[in-house]
């Protein structure tokens, strides 16, 4: 984090303190380095303000995130399992090989992030903003997305495998090759999504909506009507 972006603020003079460490020091878990810094890592990281802050590879297993602000922030191959990061702000972040099994992304914007090949086995991503997220190859196999927001993403050949997309908005998102075995899309909105190679098998579709689909055929349409979902025409 640049000096221009720090404040006299003593906890933010010790979120500094923290970021030197972590370019500085020979270990790369977080909870050690933030013991080092005098911090608490359960509660001081909770609305901070970490924007473009390089945390690649760290340990960050059950971290507390809560409203942090990590737009921008390079998380590539970063163990998050189990983090707290409801209501975080991750725009346009990278999280490419990441471990968020088990994390907490309520409400989390993750407009434009970079997920791919990232895991999110049972990560609850209720209502979280996740449009323009490139989330390619990824394991959300079981996750919680009830009302998410993934307009335009990229879930080309990622795994959704009995996840709750209730609600969520998939508008001209990328589905080809990913697989939704087994997951619930009721009320989801798929219009002008790409559907080609994508594994629908076993799943929900009541009342959700279709439109307009590169890679549906006429006759899938009509078995999709069948199971559930509605059809429109423009």
């Amino acid at each position: 984090m640049p000096p221009s972006q720090m404040t006299s603020d003593p906890s933010l003079q010790k979120l500094q303190a923290l970021i030197q460490l972590v370019t500085e020091s020979k270990t790369d878990d977080f909870f050690e380095l933030a013991k080092l810094a005098g911090l608490r890592p359960k509660e001081d990281f909770s609305g901070a303000d970490l924007k473009r802050v390089d945390l690649r590879s760290a340990q960050l297993a059950k971290a507390n995130f809560i409203n942090t602000n990590l737009s921008g922030a390079n998380l590539t191959n970063a163990n998050l399992e189990e983090a707290r990061m409801i209501g975080a702000q991750l725009m346009s972040a990278t999280l490419t090989g990441a471990n968020l099994d088990y994390a907490k992304l309520v409400n989390s914007n993750l407009l434009g992030a970079n997920l791919i090949g990232a895991s999110l086995s049972s990560a609850d991503l209720t209502r979280a903003n996740l449009t323009q997220a490139d989330l390619s190859h990824v394991d959300l196999g079981r996750a919680n997305l009830t009302a998410a927001i993934l307009e335009r993403a990229n879930l080309g050949e990622a795994n959704l495998s009995h996840a709750n997309l209730q609600r969520a908005d998939l508008t001209r998102a990328d589905l080809s090759g990913a697989s939704f075995y087994g997951a619930d899309l009721s009320n989801c909105d798929l219009r002008w999504a790409n559907l080609s190679a994508t594994n629908l098998v076993g799943a929900t579709l009541r009342r959700a909506i279709f439109a307009e689909n590169p890679g549906i055929s006429r006759e899938e349409a009509l078995a999709l009507q069948r199971r559930g979902a509605v059809f429109y025409l423009y």
